[in-house]
């Protein structure tokens, strides 16, 4: 299978004229054909600084759209007094296709950027960033593994596996549809976690918070905790607790489900009708 590589270097295209307040500086976008048009591909981003937000539709195509941020405003910047800012195109962006699987690159770590993509629905995601953004993604059907240390993760319409966590931001996700056998996680360390399935969703779910509390209004059926037995190391004997996790069944069990939250509450809701 050839490699396609497509590979913009926004800062090789000049944008010389100078910015007027408030401008926003200029976006850049490329196009990557996919090598098995029809067929489900996987999108790899790993962002460091900036918004990744993904939206299926129903094209051939993966689209990516970069945004950098503008300079910082008020007295960032002494020397800038009394001058416009010139929006150079300092945006580096590159995108790999072989097989369907995209890897998208920018020069994020040193820039903030935001990126807004498009790609088939039915797209596998793994998705990344390191600071100063937010992930979303909305209608998509796939395997998504979500990671993102400083900022919220949200995903709406969307349907398949889902491996989702974060640092210091919210979870919310809303499922179309779950198909059977496929797992689902969500962690965050300081945020809250609020998920919602289909009325009719059949699941497993094991679930804690430290310091928050959980709510449904789904009929969880909670089982006891287990005990659990470890030696007390200076004492001498055995120690025996019951387990930090509590795990409930949702209509008849099914998909595995694990919700775990350090500081934050978590939400387990019912989808209600037009509104998956």
């Amino acid at each position: 299978m050839s490699i396609r590589t497509v590979v913009l270097i926004a800062a090789a295209v000049a944008f010389l004229a100078p910015a007027v307040p408030g401008q926003n500086p200029p976006s850049e976008q490329i196009t990557i054909p996919l090598s098995l048009p029809g067929q489900p591909g996987t999108l790899i981003v790993p962002h460091g600084r900036g918004s990744v937000i993904v939206t299926g539709y129903d094209g051939a195509a993966v689209i990516v759209k970069a945004s950098p941020a503008g300079p910082a405003g008020g007295d960032a910047d002494q020397g800038a007094r009394g001058l416009a800012w010139v929006a150079t195109g300092e945006t580096r962006l590159s995108a790999m296709e072989d097989g369907n699987t995209v890897t998208v690159i920018t020069n994020s770590a040193s820039k903030t950027i935001d990126l807004r993509i498009l790609v088939p629905r039915r797209f596998n995601l793994k998705l990344s960033v390191k600071d100063n953004g937010r992930i979303e993604v909305d209608g998509v059907t796939g395997e998504m593994e979500i990671n993102n240390l400083n900022g919220s993760v949200r995903l709406d319409r969307v349907t398949g596996a889902a491996l989702v966590n974060t640092v210091d931001g919210d979870i919310v996700c809303r499922f179309d549809r779950i198909p059977p056998g496929l797992p689902l996680a969500f962690t965050s360390v300081y945020g809250k976690i609020d998920v919602t399935f289909p009325s009719d969703a059949d699941l497993t779910i094991r679930m804690k918070t430290d310091q928050g509390s959980i709510f449904s209004d789904f009929d969880i059926a909670v089982g006891p905790r287990k005990s659990l037995s470890e030696p007390a190391e200076k004492a001498g004997g055995r120690r025996v607790t019951l387990e930090d996790w509590t795990s409930g069944r949702i209509g008849k069990g099914g998909n595995d489900v694990r919700l775990q939250s350090y500081e934050g509450n978590i939400y387990i809701r019912k989808s209600k009708a037009g509104r998956p």
